[in-house]
This record gives C-alpha cells, sequence and structure tokens, in this order.
C-alpha cells in the first residue's frame, strides 16, 4: 500500500475561518475545520498569518465583531492553528520569481500581490517537486484566487463550494 504525502496551504480566507465563529464565516467553515483537524501538512505563509491577524482588526473596527470576540478570534487563531499545527512556508519573497510572476499574475488573473505570492509559493516552493498525487493542495475560500491557481495548474479546495479533497 502506497501513501501519500501532500502539503496543504491555508490563505488568508480559509485561516479566518478556522477561528471565527462569526455567521459570516459559516459557509465552509466546519468542512474545513473538520478537514483541518483530521489532516496534517498544513502550511501558510508567514504573509497569509499577517492579513489573517489583519482581518480580525478590521472586523472589529467596523463593529462586525465585538471587542471581546476580537480578542478571542485572535487567541483562538494563534492557539488551535499556528500554535498547534500550522507551520509557516514560503517563497522568499525577494527572490526574482516571485516578483515577475507576480507582475504576470496581476496582468494575468487581475489579483492581488498577496494572491500571486500564494500560487508563487505553491508552484515554485518546496514541495512542488512532488509527484502528481502528492501535489500540494491551496485551501480557500476565494473563488478568485482558485479561478486563477487553478489557471496555472495549481491544485484547489474552494472550501466554501466544493466537497473536500480526498
Amino acid at each position: 500500500m502506497q501513501t501519500w504525502c501532500k502539503a496543504h496551504y491555508l490563505d488568508a480566507s480559509a485561516l479566518v475561518k478556522l477561528a471565527d465563529n462569526s455567521e459570516e464565516e459559516r459557509p465552509g467553515r466546519e468542512v474545513l475545520r473538520k478537514y483541518y483537524n483530521n489532516h496534517t501538512s498544513m502550511y501558510a505563509t508567514s504573509y497569509s498569518i499577517t492579513e489573517t491577524l489583519s482581518v480580525f482588526k478590521r472586523k472589529s473596527q467596523r463593529r462586525k465583531i465585538t471587542e471581546e470576540q476580537y480578542i478571542k478570534s485572535v487567541q483562538d487563531f494563534i492557539r488551535f492553528s499556528v500554535g498547534w499545527k500550522l507551520q509557516v512556508d514560503e517563497v522568499p519573497i525577494l527572490r526574482p520569481i516571485v516578483l515577475s510572476e507576480a507582475e504576470r499574475l496581476i496582468k494575468k488573473h487581475k489579483i492581488d500581490f498577496l494572491d500571486c505570492f500564494q500560487i508563487v509559493t505553491i508552484l515554485h516552493g518546496r514541495f512542488h517537486v512532488l509527484g502528481p498525487k502528492s501535489k500540494s493542495i491551496l485551501i480557500t475560500a476565494d473563488r478568485g484566487l482558485a479561478k486563477a491557481a487553478r489557471a496555472e495548474g495549481a491544485r484547489v479546495w474552494e472550501c466554501t463550494s466544493e466537497p473536500a479533497p480526498v
């Protein structure tokens, strides 16, 4: 029997769902949490982690969540994801491949730089050499990022509208 190891890369939209219990984050949240808890090799870029914390801050500033909910979201995120099993992995942001690929992806897909960085990390990062059955998976709740990543050949799970990968 052969087993395959897949690296799972979560972007900020997916990371938020791990800790935020608000109604806004309900679509895909339970299936994502179950998948996250039942699988290994979970990764995010440091920028996705920072972006996640910024989402909680914006929700608080816009009064979508209370200060207590903001604090709890940050604590839960750090305690149950970053502090537990989530690992940081990324292509160094100053590598020429990042800048050239980001420019190309921005122009082609009309996505922001951090979304481009997700795609570059998956396609050119440390796990890009794995075979097809071990191909890394980008986990996102951002349909635009999912579409762009797929168009570039990445394996993607858009967790709000698709079943969990097997």
